[in-house]
């Protein structure tokens, strides 16, 4: 086995990578990439002596989320005033913070004992980031255009009263205290879904479109408000992020945005149903509809009392008018009874009259003719009293007791044969001129 070149150190081998890095990356040199992680480590820099701040320059995929490549970087304190003031000297604003592409002056700094590389930032080109800032907006812009997405929201039908409301804010926030006091002093029964969400920071795309997916779902909210405190310029970077701008455009309830800026409007904001500045401006804005709404009620209601004033009204004049006709016409008419009512008095007076005198003169020929027929019966009737009272005579029975005859009477009754008397027996006869008491000895039948 041949001997081959002796093997190297773990040092001479960092040495060789720092030397190879110096000679390629001896001058500083301008780097743009995306800044990540510096937001949780700039909350650190206090604590550190030089205020130094650690964080990363990444690539992304072209059209992808996906990271392509990284680098560590390094911005020490006194850099780090100097960059932060060459940012707000250009956009009062802009602030460095995650999310933000940037153009920076840089240095490999390798520390070679342990190997390891970072970027020294040296400056920064605040013009990059606003172009690219814009650059990125106006592409997104057009994308959704094209697509048919950015109208898309908009066209959605917002419902006239919305009183359930799917909120999305960060939890505590002034942006969630401004909306929810708003829509509470109002007075009207507003009902919220919350969904707390971060607002800012590498999170915000993926909470964003997760709480717009679960109050879509969500049977009870008629609308989605999205909103945000103030903030800069570059806070809003996430809401310029396509995920955002598509999850908000192809919601299928109306999404009502206040992201929060004076100035500009986010692509969320110019992609939602309803955009308004602040979170309190939307809460108005939902106020306004159910005042709205509660004003055309009550006109409703002064209409309807108004038109049903009017048909009373009417009601009662036509009731006026034909009780008036009414009692013209039963005056007329009773007038004409009560004539005719009296010609049928006087008819009938006369009438009476004429009656009487003809009773009258009938009751004075009456003694006449009653006192004629009444002679003719008198002497017609005792002709037949006379007649009946000589028969009386002829048929009395002393008449024929006085020509010998007697009448005999046993046990208190006539004995018509010698049967109905018993020898012994009491008996009486009745003769003409009295009454003779015997007693039976015998009898005998002829």
């Amino acid at each position: 086995m041949s001997e081959g070149p002796a093997p190297l150190t773990v040092s001479q081998v960092n040495r060789a990578i720092g030397a190879a890095l110096e000679e390629r990356f001896s001058d500083a040199f301008w780097m743009v990439g995306e800044v990540q992680g510096y937001d949780r480590d700039a909350a650190k820099a206090g604590q550190r002596r030089w205020g130094q701040i650690y964080f990363e320059l990444i690539e992304k995929e072209s059209g992808a989320d996906t990271v392509k490549a990284g680098i560590k970087a390094l911005v020490w304190g006194d850099v780090h005033a100097a960059v932060r003031a060459k940012l707000q000297a250009v956009a009062g604003d802009l602030k460095f913070q995650d999310g933000l592409q940037v153009k920076l002056l840089c240095k490999i700094d390798f520390y070679w004992p342990r190997a390891n590389l970072q970027l020294k930032v040296l400056d920064v080109d605040p013009h990059f980031t606003l172009g690219d800032m814009e650059r990125s907006r106006r592409e997104l812009i057009e994308t959704l255009k094209r697509t048919g997405l950015f109208e898309k929201n908009r066209e959605t039908p917002c419902p006239r009263v919305p009183l359930d409301i799917g909120l999305i804010t960060s939890d505590g926030s002034a942006a969630y205290h401004d909306f929810v006091e708003e829509l509470r002093s109002s007075g009207f029964a507003f009902r919220l879904h919350f969904f707390d969400a971060r607002m800012q920071g590498a999170d915000t795309e993926n909470d964003v479109v997760r709480a717009l997916s679960a109050l879509a779902r969500h049977p009870e909210v008629e609308v989605i408000v999205l909103i945000r405190g103030g903030g800069s310029r570059s806070d809003l970077i996430w809401f310029d992020k396509e995920k955002i701008a598509r999850a908000v455009a192809l919601c299928p309830k109306p999404v009502l945005a206040g992201i929060g800026h004076e100035i500009d409007l986010s692509v969320a904001d110019l992609v939602a149903h309803t955009s308004r500045k602040t979170p309190t401006a939307v809460a108005q804005f939902l106020v306004e509809r159910a005042r709205e709404f509660e004003a055309d009620l009550s006109q409703s209601a002064r209409s309807v009392r108004d038109a049903a004033r009017d048909r009373l009204e009417g009601e009662a004049q036509r009731l006026t008018d034909a009780a008036r006709a009414w009692r013209e016409n039963t005056g007329t008419a009773l007038a004409g009874f009560f004539e005719a009512l009296s010609r049928g008095k006087d008819l009938l007076r006369a009438s009476a009259r004429r009656h009487v005198t003809i009773v009258r003169e009938r009751l004075s020929a009456a003694p006449d003719r009653l006192g004629g027929g009444a002679r003719s019966l008198l002497r017609s009737q005792s002709e037949r009293l006379a007649g009946f009272k000589k028969e009386c005579e002829f048929k009395d029975p002393r008449r024929i007791l006085a020509r010998g005859y007697s009448l005999i009477y046993a046990g208190g009754r006539i004995a018509k044969s010698v049967r109905s008397v018993r020898v012994g027996e009491f008996i009486e006869a009745r003769l003409s001129d009295g009454l003779v008491t015997a007693n039976v000895l015998a009898s005998r039948k002829d």
